[in-house]
């Protein structure tokens, strides 16, 4: 019973990030809307063929070029170093762990840079290109999600608050305008101990308490913003470092998301966006350049009712929301498999 709540937590963590369905065959579509001019760099997982494609988007010229297409047996997320022209991503090792690995696209070369982890996931890279940040698991371990930082100078590996063994981080984002990080964390004896009721109750489960904070890229954190007891999916820092934005599920069986601001002075949530007849399964949300909108991952159904945990999506789509607007366009839509993360070019 402890391992099969174990295993089951660690699912609905990763769900709640990644929420990738398996989908049909088909095609990549841009719009051609204006957007946001810094280009874009998406990796699509298509299942059936257990394939990354790693895409740098172009807005302005509403072109794709692919850096990287590799099998792997896993979801993986990557991040794209333009300085040096290498691409950071988690693959299978040898031991049949998740490690960091990086592939310079110049020289067509794959390296190995971690080997003592038990999984990496949802990876980012600092504004200096020096600095590879990534949330991951321990050897031997089957919860506790910590931050972890790998020097790309010194190859050195520093795991973030590792004697912790009760916080767990459901996710991060960095900024690279202000170098900091927004960390959404959860206690795991708590959300164990919800779990157990709602297994022996048989009931929903209700959301961990998720703290959402502030930390310096030397791994400290600055300040508290809030305590959110919903499905949070997803969080993202304001460049000016006077808000905090965040997506979250109405539960687990309900695709229904919701966009929420925390302003950092007043502590005031406000509602931003929510779309009850399309969008569904918000995430990844990440602030545009001066924070003038934000980005978002979502999974589109033809209505409400299409929707089932173990069915496909109509399509994965890569948004963007004008705040001051309060528009929404779609920017980046496929068919053809499921947006597992993205990143922006960093100037």
């Amino acid at each position: 019973m402890k391992k099969t709540i174990v295993f089951s937590l660690i699912a609905v963590s990763l769900c709640i990030i990644l929420s990738y369905k398996f989908l049909t065959s088909g095609s990549v579509v841009v719009n051609k809307n204006d957007t946001p001019s810094q280009k874009l760099y998406i990796n699509l997982f298509e299942p059936k063929l257990l394939t990354n494609t790693f895409y740098e988007y172009d807005p302005t010229l509403q072109e794709n070029t692919v850096l990287l297409k590799k099998k792997i047996p896993d979801y993986t997320t990557f991040s794209y170093s333009k300085l040096h022209n290498k691409l950071y991503f988690a693959d299978k090792s040898e031991d049949g762990t998740m490690q960091l690995f990086v592939k310079d696209l110049q020289k067509n070369q794959i390296r190995q840079l971690t080997k003592e982890l038990g999984n990496v996931d949802l990876i980012q890279i600092d504004n200096k290109q020096t600095t590879v940040f990534m949330r991951v698991l321990l050897k031997d371990e089957y919860r506790n999600f910590h931050i972890a930082t790998y020097n790309i100078e010194k190859d050195k590996l520093e795991i973030w608050e590792k004697d912790d063994k009760d916080k767990s981080i459901l996710d991060f984002d960095y900024n690279p305008i202000n170098n900091k990080l927004v960390i959404v964390s959860f206690s795991e004896a708590e959300d164990k101990k919800k779990l157990e009721e709602a297994n022996e109750k048989q009931i929903t489960m209700r959301p961990a308490k998720y703290s959402l904070d502030i930390y310096n890229v030397d791994g400290n954190k600055e300040k508290h913003v809030s305590l959110v007891e919903k499905f949070i999916s997803g969080a993202s820092f304001a460049d000016d470092e006077s808000s905090v934005i965040f997506s979250y599920d109405e539960n687990l069986t309900n695709p229904t998301s919701h966009i929420a601001e925390i302003n950092l002075n007043s502590k005031k949530i406000k509602p931003l966006f929510d779309d009850t007849e399309k969008h569904f399964k918000i995430r990844a949300l990440k602030y545009s350049e001066k924070s003038e909108g934000f980005f978002f991952l979502s999974s589109l159904y033809d209505s409400k009712k299409d929707y089932n945990t173990l069915g496909s999506p109509k399509e994965s789509v890569l948004s963007y929301y004008d705040i001051k607007k309060k528009t929404v366009k779609d920017i980046w839509h496929t068919d053809k498999g499921v947006i597992v993360n993205y990143s922006m070019e960093i100037k």
